[in-house]
């Protein structure tokens, strides 16, 4: 029997037949109710009539159609407080709700699921969503922001070529203060942590409204904003997610000359190739040779072999000052073991 000198391997990625499931939550009249205890009046004010419509949403990798409203997605069940709920008749995916949060309460849980079978491979998941409505009670004066998203928050293939709306209102108590002239809007920087301002043509403010535009392009697999209002030495302020459930990107790093560096002699380069719905969208080599502008901004990180982000190309900083999908590794660079990562943005 001949005898086994060594081992090796390598881990192929196909990335055209994972699929992601992707659930989603959205509220018609938004995620806050107002109670005045002088009054006894509640804004919004949900009845049989005028409820708040709560929406499921399933999306799966290749296909950029809600699947909540398919047949693929079957044994709903919808819970509110933890006591089972009825959905809407003929729309599984959908439930009214028609009562308020209890005076002496201060939110509203809700959670809903089913069962995804894909059509190909017969595989079944389960979708799991929640949403939490909270009651904010005003002595009279609370300055309050509410945020609703009539378009709904979520892009799909039904709607990525569209404007979704975030609309704003200010309110003292349960009064909707329509004076207010300036409303302001910012930005989550989720890798930086920071809030900047929107474009200034995404945003219109009248009768103490303020509108928020969003377009598929602001929105990178999610996107926070916030709407800020000061009222003298007082701020109040809500946010809002949007959500683009079209495939996820994937970002596949690859060397042309290998991953490793002999003798402490050579370098490598690194490229980053982006994936959308099984298709490459862009290619770092392609770029590279072309000359041309990447679609994206790139950002390359350097861990040593305990994994831990250290410094890189000679500084003290852990991110290459490259912001291209390609960047090369010196031989110094590597001290036993080195893991790059990049990450994609828009």
């Amino acid at each position: 029997m001949p005898k086994v000198l060594a081992n090796g391997q390598i881990t192929i990625v196909d990335l055209n037949d994972g699929k992601a499931v992707q659930c989603f939550t959205h509220c018609s009249k938004g995620e806050t109710q107002i109670y005045t205890p002088d009054t006894g009046v509640y804004t919004p004010n949900y009845s049989a009539s005028e409820p708040n419509v709560i929406t499921a949403r399933v999306y799966v990798t290749g296909n950029t159609q809600d699947q909540a409203q398919s047949s693929a997605c079957t044994k709903w069940e919808w819970k509110v407080d933890g006591v089972a709920a009825t959905p809407v008749s003929g729309k599984s995916y959908q439930l009214n709700l028609a009562s308020n949060i209890a005076k002496n309460g201060s939110v509203k849980n809700i959670e809903w699921t089913c069962k995804y079978t894909d059509p190909e491979t017969l595989a079944t998941t389960t979708c799991i969503g929640y949403k939490t409505i909270s009651l904010a009670k005003s002595g009279g004066a609370l300055q309050t922001v509410q945020i609703e998203t009539p378009d709904g928050n979520t892009f799909d293939s039904t709607n990525n070529t569209k404007k979704l709306r975030a609309v704003a209102k200010f309110f003292r108590g349960n009064v909707q203060d329509t004076s207010l002239t300036s409303m302001t809007w910012e930005v989550l920087n989720i890798s930086a942590g920071t809030w900047s301002a929107v474009s200034s043509g995404s945003v219109s403010t009248t009768g103490g409204v303020s509108t928020l535009n969003v377009s598929a392009n602001d929105v990178l697999n999610f996107q926070t904003f916030r709407c800020t209002v000061k009222d003298g030495a007082d701020t109040a302020y809500a946010i809002v997610t949007f959500f683009d459930a079209s495939d996820p990107y994937v970002v596949e790093v690859y060397s042309l000359t290998g991953d490793k560096i002999v003798n402490g002699a050579q370098s490598t380069e690194l490229f980053a190739r982006v994936w959308k719905d099984g298709n490459v969208v862009e290619d770092g080599a392609t770029v590279k040779a072309k000359g041309s502008t990447p679609s994206f901004s790139y950002k390359w990180t350097k861990y040593n072999a305990s994994g831990v982000a250290t410094n890189w190309d000679g500084t003290s900083s852990s991110v290459n000052t490259s912001t291209m999908p390609y960047v090369t590794v010196a031989n110094g660079d590597v001290k036993g073991r080195g893991t790059f990562t990049c990450e994609v943005s828009k």
